[in-house]
This record gives structure tokens, C-alpha cells and sequence, in this order.
């Protein structure tokens, strides 16, 4: 089991626009994304959901949800598809726990969500060659702001486990 990858619908990349709060200063962010009329129309129905707004004349179409279907670079998903699953599991797992033994036997890499949800039963059984790793050492270096780790062996292998 993996976590999210978190894609993003290539073909939308050129098109999206941002409605800055303060357009001269938009470390103070942004209010939406949105498309404009002639990209929006070219899109095909089930790429994007999204509302219609007028600013100052301007038709917007303000994008509430990136579905990506019928897209060349979402032809395997845009990453959140594991979430999903990942989230019924984990509501399931966490029912059983009080009512049953709850086993997870973990044979392959577990990584994010993955991982949480083997240490949401009761006991594991781990391979030695099979980690499982909440975040990469790479992200918890950054975080630390230094070197400590060197690699994903020392975050979720079965000796940390």
C-alpha cells in the first residue's frame, strides 16, 4: 500500500489563472484558481468542476474540483486515487480492533498512509526487507535542517518497527 502521489493534470497547466487576494503582493495568496472562458470551453466535460463567476465583465469559471478524466497525462491517475481506498481501510481496521484480533502481514514496502494503517491493528508481521515509512528521510532531513538520516532502512525497517 502507498500514500498519495499528488499529480497534477498536465494539459490544465497552461491554462489555470490565479485570482490573487492582493495582486501586488501575493505572498498574501490567492482567493482561487479559475478558468476563462475560451480554455474552459475547450475542455472536455469531465475535466473539471467548476462555477461560473463574472469579475468586471470577465466570465470565470472557478475550479472546485480536478477529476481529469479523458486526459492524455491522467491516462493511471493523478495520485489521490490510494486515499480513497486507504480511508475505507482505515475506518474498517479501526471498527475491528474492538472486536476482533487484527492482524497486518506486510510482505512489500508500506509507505504514508500505508503504514499507518499496518500499525492501526492490533499486531504486525514484518519481512525483513518490506519497511514501512510514514514520510521520506529526505523530508525529515529538510524539517531537521541537517543530514541525520541517510536513508528510508532507518525510518521503517523492521529493527525501527
Amino acid at each position: 500500500n502507498s500514500g498519495a502521489r499528488v499529480g497534477l493534470v498536465e494539459e490544465l497547466k497552461p491554462m489555470f489563472k490565479i485570482h490573487w487576494i492582493d495582486s501586488n503582493d501575493p505572498s498574501k495568496g490567492f482567493e482561487y484558481l479559475y478558468l476563462d472562458k475560451v480554455d474552459y470551453e475547450q475542455l472536455q466535460p469531465s475535466t473539471v468542476q467548476a462555477r461560473l463567476v463574472t469579475v468586471g465583465g470577465e466570465d470565470r469559471y472557478i475550479i472546485d474540483a480536478i477529476i481529469g478524466e479523458h486526459q492524455q497525462s491522467t491516462k493511471g491517475g493523478i495520485g489521490v486515487e490510494n486515499l480513497q481506498g486507504s480511508g475505507l481501510i482505515a475506518g474498517e481496521t479501526s471498527r475491528a480492533y474492538n472486536e476482533t484480533f487484527t492482524l497486518s502481514y506486510i510482505t512489500g514496502r508500506s509507505v504514508g498512509i500505508g503504514a499507518y494503517l499496518n500499525r492501526l491493528g492490533q499486531r504486525n508481521i514484518q519481512m525483513v526487507s518490506s519497511p514501512m515509512i510514514l514520510t521520506g528521510y529526505s523530508a525529515l532531513n529538510k524539517l531537521l535542517g541537517k543530514n541525520v538520516y541517510s536513508s528510508q532502512d532507518q525510518l521503517g525497517g523492521p529493527q525501527i518497527m
